[in-house]
């Protein structure tokens, strides 16, 4: 899952007392209409993770096995959920962050940060997605129960004095509720919150949603991208790579911050240098994540002359790439696994890779 909270924070503390300090732990609400009944602070670790001690682990400053996904990247010179997330809440609370450590430790749990998925209604069906959180795969695969949603009344959240509220889904211009729940905002006098949007890049704003909107002074869009052109359009079928580039120009004009989170697997790594250029030519911010889950996507999850292949494909930013290419061993078994649900999604899809990606194709 994409983190939204990727914007230009300007000039903020990059020396820690804490260097293993986190703030997810302390200030971060995630839930969703498949996980209403727990409170997951990170969707980067195992839901059944202690909480308590990870909090312990931070306090005695250690690495705990659990924020694992973090350290993996941050050992490779790698930008992680960690990082991103106590400078954004440097950002939003205007405190250094060695005074944020002090107030999480002297307050303990205080739900600020709170990122949604409110439904799995969504027109996209992305490779590495599933019917679960895609309610356009759900109906592609004959599914009988296709729309899932939550019920926001569940929450027990002070909406009032939240800093940041994030979207995601399912594709989060779709759903009502999302809208509703900013109105609840607007009615409580709290518009300064950070408003953040994932989308797939692909919804059209109605004037209803466009006036809601600009009623906020902090607006956040974060367009998933994992291409760009052809192989765009293959990662995220059936998705238009034309509309995707007006409708980043159209989000410019009404949000504060335009950002991209883009998932790095190992059907898109072979274009990281194409993806990147493209970021920095259209002054987007970014953050590049690998994928872990479905596991058979995992950008080191190629053989190794794959691996050196997209290497040499890509040495403008070889560091980062390999970076990626060395989070863990090729798998064969979870290699074929990947082969065999590229070729059912494309009977689905009634498409071909090798039409999309053809020096991908050749590589696998």
């Amino acid at each position: 899952m994409l983190s939204n909270l990727i914007i230009d924070l300007g000039t903020v503390s990059k020396y820690y007392m804490n260097n293993y300090y986190c703030v997810l732990p302390y200030f971060s609400l995630e839930t969703g209409f498949d996980n209403l009944d727990k409170n997951i602070f990170c969707c980067r670790i195992a839901p059944n993770s202690n909480i308590n001690d990870i909090r312990s682990s931070i306090a005695q400053g250690k690495r705990n096995p659990a924020c694992g996904a973090c350290w993996q990247l941050e050992d490779r010179s790698l930008k992680s959920e960690r990082q991103l997330h106590n400078d954004t809440m440097d950002f939003l609370l205007d405190l250094n962050l060695d005074n944020i450590e002090k107030q999480s430790k002297s307050n303990g749990f205080d739900p600020l940060q709170i990122k949604l998925t409110t439904s799995n209604l969504c027109n996209g069906t992305c490779v590495t997605c599933n019917s679960q959180l895609s309610s356009a795969w759900a109906a592609l695969e004959g599914a009988s129960t296709q729309y899932r949603s939550m019920d926001l009344a569940a929450l027990s959240v002070d909406w009032s004095k939240i800093v940041s509220l994030s979207f995601v889904g399912g594709e989060p211009f779709l759903e009502r509720k999302n809208f509703e729940l900013l109105q609840k905002l607007i009615d409580m006098g709290n518009t300064a919150c950070l408003v953040s949007f994932v989308t797939n890049g692909s919804i059209a704003l109605s004037n209803r949603q466009l006036s809601v909107l600009e009623q906020f002074s902090n607006i956040n869009i974060c367009v998933s991208i994992d291409g760009v052109g052809k192989s765009f359009e293959y990662m995220r079928f059936p998705f238009k790579w034309d509309l995707l580039e007006s409708n980043i120009r159209l989000f410019k004009t009404i949000a504060k911050h335009v950002s991209v989170s883009c998932m790095i697997s190992n059907l898109n790594i072979y274009y990281y240098s194409d993806l990147v250029r493209f970021f920095k030519d259209n002054q987007l911010h970014y953050l590049c994540k690998s994928i872990n889950d479905p596991a058979m996507f995992s950008p080191a999850n190629l053989t190794n002359s794959a691996k050196q292949t997209v290497l040499q494909h890509n040495s403008e930013y070889a560091d980062e790439v390999r970076g990626f290419l060395n989070l863990h061993d090729f798998n064969q078994t979870l290699y074929q696994a990947m082969l065999n649900e590229l070729q059912r999604q494309d009977q689905l899809k009634r498409i071909r890779l090798a039409d999309y990606m053809p020096a991908v194709s050749n590589l696998l």
